[in-house]
């Protein structure tokens, strides 16, 4: 039977990874997920094998992490200079925009490969494309539909959220697993202490890049925790992707489901459905009450699908950068939308109306209704 107790995970990780020499980070939080996991997620085989699968990789990555910094001690003051974080509601263009920041030779990415195992690689970076392809392709056996809602290659951008899912805070989990107790901690957490450690693992990486670099990164998971994202980066300008949230939530809501029938036998559409609204709502509401006063562009999802070099250009123009919109122009024809088959989804079928969903973004829609669309 799988060990899921946190003292199992810990010594499974420290086999491969070295013991901890004190207390291990974020432990808490982990028991939480599992717990909650396992409480309310209903999880099928697959469900739990991938639970401690991730919980050992994540456990690895922690101590990993502190060996580097424990060996190169000065990482912990290398300057992050002026990132750009992308974020919004899920399903809002937000990979989109990121794969076109991504094509800026100025900027850094997180890749794909590099998400797997966030520290320096070196000679082993080889080895760790490879593993990260064989991670991916389990993957999409796994969740063959997935792709047609977001794709990704090993060498990719990848969404920063990887990064926080290393101190157990991330809203992957609360998308792959009915985790209730998890869900309602993550909503409303502070989490201080992840997006330090967040930061931490973007200086290590950035450790043999040329000074100056200017990170791009991607998650919707930052829309809800923009004052903790903010103070780890506080020079960061943060791009905010607009879209209808009736669109939005429904598109967001087939995700979750899409995922979470991997991993359990039993996935209420209805209980995602609401899932889905209440987190998307919760965390607007959240980045509305901070973000005045802060550096944020606002994109809407509607121009960048229909124009998406004038989009990018009007970023840069907000941001005080030239711009050169041929290689944005060249990567749309070569990366059509629905590349991968297309991705349906109604409110209807998560139980929901748009009345409701209008309803849980008054105060959004009053604000930016006309940049969000239809």
């Amino acid at each position: 039977m799988t060990d899921l107790s946190v003292a199992g995970l810990v010594e499974e990780a420290a086999a491969r990874a070295g013991a901890w020499p004190g207390e291990v980070p974020f432990a808490g939080t982990l028991g939480l997920l599992v717990e909650s996991s396992v409480r309310t997620g209903k999880l099928n085989a697959t469900g739990l094998e991938v639970l401690h699968k991730a919980a050992v990789r994540h456990l690895r990555n922690l101590r990993y992490l502190q060996a580097y910094v424990d060996n190169h001690p000065d990482v912990v003051t290398r300057p992050l200079t002026a990132p750009i974080v992308v974020t919004g509601l899920p399903r809002t263009g937000t990979t989109l925009l990121h794969n076109l920041l991504a094509l800026d030779p100025a900027h850094r990415v997180l890749r794909f490969w590099e998400a797997l195992r966030p520290t320096p690689a070196g000679a082993e970076a080889a080895s760790r494309r490879a593993q990260a392809e064989r991670w991916l392709e389990a993957f999409r056996r796994l969740v063959p539909e997935f792709q047609a809602i977001h794709r990704a290659t090993v060498d990719g951008p990848e969404e920063c959220d990887a990064l926080l899912q290393n101190s157990f805070a991330s809203q992957h989990f609360d998308d792959m697993f009915d985790a209730r107790d998890y869900s309602a901690w993550l909503a409303t957490a502070p989490l201080t202490e992840e997006y330090e450690h967040y930061a931490l693992q973007l200086r290590a990486l950035s450790t043999s890049d040329a000074p100056g670099v200017t990170w791009a990164l991607k998650s919707p998971s930052h829309l809800g925790h923009l004052d903790a994202l903010l103070a780890a980066l506080p020079d960061a300008t943060v791009v905010v992707c607009h879209r209808s949230p009736r669109q939005a939530v429904a598109s967001y809501a087939s995700l979750i489901a899409t995922l979470r029938r991997a991993y359990s036998d039993s996935v209420s559409p209805e209980a995602v459905g609401r899932q889905a609204l209440t987190r998307a709502a919760t965390a607007m509401q959240r980045a509305l009450a901070v973000r005045d006063g802060r550096a944020v562009v606002d994109v809407s999802y509607d121009e960048l699908v229909r124009d998406p070099p004038g989009a990018v250009a009007a970023v840069y123009d907000r941001l005080g950068r030239p711009f050169d919109a041929g290689d944005v122009a060249g990567w749309v024809t070569a990366h059509p939308q629905h590349a991968h088959g297309p991705h349906r989804y109604d409110l209807a079928q998560f139980g929901l109306t748009g009345d409701e969903v209008d309803a849980a973004f008054a105060p959004y829609l009053e604000r930016f209704g006309e940049l969000a669309g239809g």
